[in-house]
């Protein structure tokens, strides 16, 4: 049973985008639940892993602070809560 619960989360983890009209608090608390619930079930997942799919499932608008935050920082010891302050603060500035 947990191994199909695992497979279930996974999914939705993998397919998982922001979209449009939803803040970045609410893509990082989606991510974050999902994450849990993964390695509630015996998943090792690491922060690396998940900054990595939260820089690849942004909407356009976050594409060049994205690309700034991997050429700028490293982003293999990131971690998560640092990566959701920096594109809070981008969207604060740019997208309101």
């Amino acid at each position: 049973m947990k191994q199909v619960k695992l497979q279930s989360y996974r999914r939705k983890y993998e397919m998982m985008q922001m979209e449009e009209d939803h803040k970045v608090s609410d893509y990082f608390s989606k991510m974050i639940e999902i994450v849990n619930l993964m390695k509630n079930c015996g998943e090792n997942i690491s922060d690396h892993m998940v900054v990595e799919k939260v820089l690849s499932s942004l909407i356009q608008n976050f594409d060049f602070i994205a690309v700034t935050i991997q050429e700028a920082k490293d982003v293999k010891s990131m971690k998560i809560e640092e990566l959701q302050s920096s594109l809070e603060a981008h969207e604060l500035l740019v997208i309101d």
